[in-house]
């Protein structure tokens, strides 16, 4: 019984991640369609539209942490007076210039009014992008309901920045594991004591009394260790 019970629910988180992919596909169509027409119609800058593309395409690529929403910056633009979808009634910012979308069936795009393109990513998975004002961005870190926070757990206003940053941290941490690896490497306990080999001098010296060592070059013929022991050591340097 319990074996069917897994079947079908293998065979339902199956069904559901071939829905969310068919929707992400279609979603992401729609959009690339969207900045097209926009760059076409003059709504943002041949500049503008590479910028916001290419972040795009950095963030659908970027393996983010799981079990981490984030919301980031896709790029900025200064609204065109001679757009349709130019806008500076605002009942907060009176005089303001933005633009405004209406996403229609977009499952992606959010109806939204601004003058830069945000994106928010949960579960590792691009859901939503949207127009938001470039005031806001202050904002973008508290909960939806405070001063239309983005409710994310981090904010990136530069990708490149933030993708530099993340493969540092990678790197560091590979270093303190293989630095982990090669301190937890340098002790050795024989008979009750512990040893420590010192690469870098070639020695092999007792941990609290450091003056009683031997060489690298003596150690297999040191008469108080057994082959085991002297194995161990010639391994591990």
């Amino acid at each position: 019984m319990k074996s069917d019970e897994k079947k079908i629910a293998d065979l339902i988180k199956e069904e559901v991640n071939l829905f969310e992919a068919k929707v992400s596909s279609h979603s992401l169509k729609r959009l690339n369609s969207r900045l097209d027409s926009m760059k076409t119609y003059g709504d943002i800058t041949q500049t503008e539209y590479d910028n916001i593309k290419k972040n795009l395409i950095d963030v659908l690529s970027f393996d983010f942490k799981p079990k981490t929403s984030f919301g980031i910056l896709l790029g900025t633009f200064t609204p065109n007076p001679k757009s349709t979808s130019y806008t500076d009634t605002n009942e907060f910012n009176p005089g303001i210039p933005f633009l405004s979308i209406q996403s229609g069936n977009d499952d992606l795009m959010t109806d939204s009014t601004g003058d830069e393109f945000w994106g928010v990513v949960r579960e590792n998975v691009l859901t939503t992008v949207m127009l938001r004002k470039r005031l806001q961005r202050q904002y973008a870190n508290r909960d939806r309901e405070d001063k239309g926070g983005l409710g994310v757990d981090v904010v990136i206003t530069n990708m490149d920045n933030y993708r530099e940053i993340q493969a540092a941290e990678q790197e560091l941490e590979k270093y303190k594991e293989q630095d982990r690896l090669e301190r937890a490497d340098e002790k050795i306990q024989i008979d009750g004591v512990w040893w420590v080999i010192d690469k870098k001098k070639e020695i092999i010296f007792k941990k609290n009394k450091p003056e009683s060592f031997v060489t690298f070059n003596d150690f297999l013929d040191y008469p108080d260790w057994d082959d085991e022991t002297k194995d161990e050591i010639y391994n591990r340097i």
